[in-house]
């Protein structure tokens, strides 16, 4: 019993340091507008489900096997056809009514996702993983379609994720989010030179 408990925290170490890995890798090509992030992402979300579900992190366990894999599936499409005549597709800011919309969306996600997973399982944070779940889902779906709020909304997860993964000792996970923090700012900075050459280049072709 005591052989197959250390094989299998073993295996759950082996799997933090390569989501870990895969994790930054992924984030860094989103960053560099670079459509490999989503095959990516598909193969750390795979890995992270042990993990996930070996912390009691249920709403991020759920939103890792669905939110997750099909969004880096509908990105991964999207980057590579979803510009105008199949040219690349630009950065742009999501309009205030879609900000307002996702929010409000966010919010009744979380309590609600929140509250069933308190009362019908013994999730750890259910409220405060809800939350991740709800607002991930959001930036995921900013990301996807090239919105720049979508790196501000990935900031707040990033800083929420931090606290619930260092309570639930998943450290390794926990510097991951950590170096999101920094690669958020950094994507809202290289999205945003991004988006201004595409206007220079717009007003120049006209």
């Amino acid at each position: 019993m005591e052989a197959a408990s250390a094989v299998w925290h073993g295996w759950l170490v082996a799997d933090e340091w390569v989501g870990l890995a895969l994790g930054t890798l992924a984030v860094w090509f989103l960053v560099r507008e670079n459509a490999l992030a989503w095959p990516v992402g598909v193969v750390y979300v795979l890995v992270s489900i042990t993990v996930l579900w070996e912390a009691r992190l249920y709403a991020n366990l759920l939103l890792h096997l669905v939110g997750f894999l099909t969004l880096n599936l509908y990105g991964w499409y999207y980057w590579l056809f979803g510009g105008d005549a199949r040219d690349e597709l630009p950065v742009t800011r999501a309009s205030p009514r879609t900000l307002a919309a996702v929010m409000a969306l966010c919010a009744v996600g979380a309590a609600g996702l929140g509250a069933w997973f308190h009362t019908q399982t013994d999730a750890a944070f259910p409220l405060w993983d809800s939350a991740i779940l709800a607002l991930s889902l959001a930036a995921f779906w900013l990301t996807a379609r090239k919105k720049i709020e979508n790196w501000i909304i990935w900031f707040v997860v990033n800083v929420i994720s931090v606290a619930v993964y260092f309570a639930q000792e998943l450290a390794l996970y926990a510097v991951l989010y950590v170096i999101y923090l920094g690669l958020a700012v950094m994507g809202y900075r290289e999205w945003s030179r991004s988006m201004a050459q595409s206007a220079v280049a717009a007003t120049a072709a006209r």
